[in-house]
């Protein structure tokens, strides 16, 4: 099929029509971002991401698996709005709220791509997603001029400001790039100052390690134990650094709730009836049923679970003790771990401790028992 040269108004058209607040064009490649990310990658600070380390070549050269393509079209969404928070507390991040992102957002990256299919640009010669391509989707968002990289390492809009969800399509057809976008975070070292864990080691560098994004939703297992207090009543993710950030203010949805949102971005069954002991007590079968639809799926069961506790522990309230101490017996002992952190937390060396102790068969967790008793 013969590509029909599209003009940049039209594409605009086609991803205004899909849904997307703010689309810009420019580089294939994220340019001298990706040896940033390379550097990145060879100190560590990755943490446990390993599919970042296998698609390094892919993501710093997009080249190697798309070698046609000629320009990226950058699109984003601007979903703020108000915290995200379980009943009685446990604040998740507000991308996370709605449904899975992953799942709607890519409706309309493939919206697009019907859009300029039916203009004329043949759909092999366009690759799109969100979160799912080896590419650097911020690198790509910055080279568009959807917004300027931030000392954060997210990007902030000037129109829309930082609560951004990003998405891409590549191009076989050459469209101008636009200009870089105006505006930088000059003086301002809000989100560096706020990060509760230091994991903006230095404007513009972020050790994944300790974001409590990271520790929340990537990593699997025991979490850290000098991370579970900065935790304070984070569930999943963090909005911190976007909270803090004077931007935030430039959200067109950012004061919009209930029906007044689009669909897709209105709270989750979980977010609105779900309580911190309802997560924590979840079964398999609640997990598979109610957990559908939903970003949170991201963390597991267990690290759903794990992250109850430690909010938990955080809040010291005596009323989650009972089931604190039931899930000292649970078969996850990732979850009876850091019960017993919680439990030391509200009342400690509480007697259930010493009793977990004697019967408990998993070294890490024997370590959790002694850590807590000895505190």
């Amino acid at each position: 099929m013969t590509s029909t040269k599209l003009s940049p108004e039209t594409v605009r058209e086609a991803a205004d029509e899909a849904g997307f607040d703010i689309v810009r064009f420019g580089p294939a490649d994220p340019g001298d971002h990706g040896e940033r990310f390379a550097d990145w990658i060879e100190q560590g600070r990755h943490g446990e991401m390993d599919y970042l380390t296998k698609n390094q070549e892919r993501i710093v050269d997009p080249r190697t698996w798309r070698p046609e393509a000629r320009s990226a079209i950058s699109a984003g969404v601007d979903y703020g709005g108000p915290p995200g928070e379980l009943q009685g507390g446990g604040r998740i991040a507000r991308y996370a709220t709605g449904r899975d992102y992953h799942r709607w957002l890519k409706k309309k990256v493939m919206k697009l791509r019907a859009n300029l299919a039916q203009m004329g640009m043949p759909e092999e010669s366009m690759h799109g997603g969100t979160d799912a391509l080896p590419v650097l989707e911020r690198a790509l968002a910055v080279r568009a001029g959807v917004g300027f990289l931030a000392k954060s390492s997210m990007v902030i809009s000037p129109s829309t400001g930082p609560y951004l969800l990003l998405s891409e399509l590549l191009v076989d057809q050459e469209l101008p790039h636009d200009l870089p976008s105006p505006g930088s975070c000059g003086n301002c070292t809000a989100c560096l100052d706020a990060c509760p864990t230091n994991a903006i080691v230095a404007p513009f560098q972020l050790d994944a390690r300790r974001c409590l994004s990271y520790s929340t939703i990537e990593h699997r297992g025991f979490s850290a134990p000098e991370m579970r207090e900065a935790q304070g009543e984070w569930l999943f993710g963090c909005d911190i650094c976007l909270e803090v950030c004077p931007f935030t203010a430039r959200s067109k949805r950012r004061k919009l709730s209930g029906a007044d949102r689009p669909a897709e971005l209105q709270p989750h069954k979980v977010v609105e009836t779900w309580t911190l002991v309802d997560v924590l007590e979840m079964d398999e079968d609640r997990y598979q049923s109610d957990f559908v639809g939903t970003a949170m799926r991201r963390a597991t069961r267990s690290g759903m679970r794990r992250n109850a506790a430690v909010v938990l522990g955080n809040q010291r309230q005596e009323s989650a003790l009972p089931h604190l101490i039931a899930a000292l017996a649970d078969s996850d002992p990732v979850v009876r771990g850091h019960a017993a952190w919680a439990i030391d937390r509200i009342e400690p060396r509480h007697p259930s401790l010493e009793k977990a102790l004697r019967i408990e068969d998993d070294e890490r967790v024997k370590q959790e028992l002694h850590r807590a008793l000895n505190r």
